[in-house]
């Protein structure tokens, strides 16, 4: 059963530190985002994978931890209030008459959003490809999906 969804102008997939950094950046913009990630914690593959082995190829940053570069991020985004939605897959996107998009979660979770921002690092390919599949006619230029 449908509940009524959540709108919101940003729905990011994925709560890696490209997902994380992505919120700092609509932020910037005055733009609020919801985040959807698989894992019961955000992080990504970094906090999951290996929270205490040294990173070295962070930008400006010579060394750091999964962690550690998950707490920054996280400290980063505090003033901007994303809002996560941890443990849940996304199952399902469809676009909408009026261009938006309805997304569907493992936990009976939806959302309304004018944008959908993929950070799918460990996402299934079947996925993966529903999502381009579905965002084929708002591609700008030359794309074939297969």
């Amino acid at each position: 059963m449908l509940h009524s969804p959540i709108q919101t102008d940003a729905l990011i997939i994925g709560a890696g530190p490209v997902g994380l950094f992505q919120v700092f950046e609509l932020g910037l913009l005055e733009i609020k985002a919801h985040v959807i990630d698989s894992l019961p914690e955000a992080g990504g593959q970094c906090i999951e994978l290996y929270p205490d082995k040294p990173i070295y190829d962070i930008p400006a940053i010579p060394v750091c931890t999964g962690r550690e570069l998950t707490n920054n991020l996280l400290k980063q985004i505090e003033p901007f209030g994303a809002q996560f939605h941890l443990g849940q897959e996304v199952t399902e996107l469809k676009v909408q008459a009026d261009g938006r998009f309805l997304v569907s979660t493992s936990k009976d979770e939806h959302f309304l959003s004018k944008t959908i921002l993929s950070q799918l690092g460990l996402a299934p390919f079947s996925l993966a490809l529903s999502i381009l599949r579905a965002w084929t006619p708002f591609l700008i230029g030359k794309f074939s999906i297969v």
